[in-house]
């Protein structure tokens, strides 16, 4: 079993300087941390030194691009940082969180109409951007409960997807999922709907127990694999936190222990598989928050250890000195490939987009365009929306049919786009 121990790093991106990485690097070598979630600039890469050196300490970063939903920033603007980090070593990016609150959106824009279907419009460029580039995309975290319900922001959202993308497998699907407490005890909610089924969205009977809790990731698992028929791989976000948005938020010894526990500990082999003294198998990592924080946070309450890495409580110095059950890092899923992930996030592999006119469809395209049909053997129409679903798009763009706004629009789909110029007509006469 892989080591699912980690840590969201600082709330900030000022802490990645080699004075930072010779700091913590050791402190988190001796924890056996294997995940790392660091907050990712926009207009510039992580330090190159910082990313190797957790990687070659068996810790996967975890890259988080925290923008606001509607932000100016265009995934072709991240594509030369994502190719950076996807040749040092990284393998996880993950864009936006929590789009279930008003919070994550550009103020003015969360009351717009369907904010489920706005929000993957804009996820999914950015995705498909990081899949060229050979890293996996992770859906961002939403917030139980939240502005918009989130198993209802779920549910729809999987759907559409569904919808859009004539799914067939989603054997990669990588989903981060909050583990915040609220205060209730670790195991409440277990067995999801299965075992609690008058829950409904904002209202939990007397005697019954909804998702909102530490065992939210079960819920959802059984809602993807209801809808999508497959089991995510999950990452478990602001484990063991009471509420991560609370700023007098804090975690007491004995919590911290059990859950170093609970994240090192096999999934259970009993006839319940996902005991409530284990977690399941689909679980890859369990990041704690937080690392560490400056004073003149409010996160600073919630951090393990000071900036200068004393440890803040007892606990995390005996559980600095535990012997790891665990060793080595996440190499288990090194064979998880993101060229998978096309599989559902492009339901066309090649398509060539075919120009049309006021007067009609010109006769002689289908034949000049015949070589790339034999060779490529790609899907052909005439959509620029469906062309943007295509992993490849072949433009014929012939007497500058498409303009450059329809070409950014196919870019900034993920499409990678090879165009040909040809001059074939006479648009006005309908002439060779």
């Amino acid at each position: 079993m892989p080591n699912r121990l980690g840590f969201h790093y600082f709330p900030d991106i000022l802490h990645y300087g080699s004075k930072d990485l010779q700091l913590w690097l050791p402190e988190l070598i001796q924890m056996n941390v294997g995940w790392l979630v660091l907050k990712g600039p926009t207009n510039y890469a992580i330090p190159e030194e910082f990313i190797k050196s957790l990687i070659q300490n068996d810790i996967q970063p975890v890259i988080h691009f925290d923008i606001e939903i509607n932000t100016a920033v265009k995934p072709d603007d991240l594509k030369v940082i994502l190719n950076a980090y996807s040749r040092w070593g990284v393998r996880y990016v993950m864009f936006f969180n929590s789009p279930n609150l008003k919070t994550s959106w550009v103020h003015g824009t969360w009351s717009q109409e369907n904010p489920v279907e706005r929000f993957l419009d804009r996820y999914l460029p950015f995705a498909r951007t990081a899949e060229q580039v050979g890293l996996i995309p992770i859906f961002p975290p939403l917030q139980p409960g939240g502005d918009y319900w989130d198993t209802s922001f779920l549910k729809k959202m999987l759907a559409s997807i569904k919808k859009r993308k004539s799914i067939e497998s989603v054997t990669n699907l990588h989903i981060a999922v909050s583990a915040q407490t609220f205060n209730k005890p670790l195991d409440w909610g277990h067995g999801a709907s299965t075992q609690w089924q008058s829950s409904l969205p904002y209202m939990a009977p007397d005697n019954s127990q909804d998702h909102i809790g530490f065992r939210t990731y079960e819920w959802y698992t059984e809602i993807i694999q209801k809808t999508l028929g497959i089991t995510p791989k999950v990452l478990l976000f602001w484990y063991g936190s009471s509420n991560y948005l609370d700023s007098d938020s804090s975690q007491d010894d004995s919590s911290l222990l059990e859950l170093v526990e609970l994240a090192q500990t096999a999934p259970s082999l009993s006839n319940e598989p996902n005991g409530p003294a284990s977690l399941s198998e689909n679980v890859i990592a369990c990041n704690f928050w937080l690392l560490s924080s400056s004073r003149k946070t409010n996160q600073s309450k919630s951090a393990w250890f000071s900036e200068n890495a004393k440890p803040m409580g007892t606990a995390v110095e005996e559980i600095k000195n535990i012997k790891p059950l665990i060793k080595g890092g996440t190499s288990m899923f090194d064979n998880l490939t993101a060229n998978k992930v096309a599989e559902w996030m492009y339901p066309i592999d090649h398509y060539l987009l075919l120009p049309t006119y006021d007067w009609g469809i010109p006769e002689h395209i289908l034949e000049r365009v015949r070589p790339l049909i034999r060779e490529d053997q790609p899907t052909i129409g005439f959509s620029l929306s469906e062309a943007a679903l295509a992993h490849k798009v072949t433009v014929w763009n012939e007497n500058n049919a498409f303009t450059e706004d329809d070409l950014c629009y196919l870019r900034e789909s993920g499409c990678q786009i090879k165009e040909h110029i040809a001059r074939g007509i006479n648009i006005a006469t309908n002439q060779l």
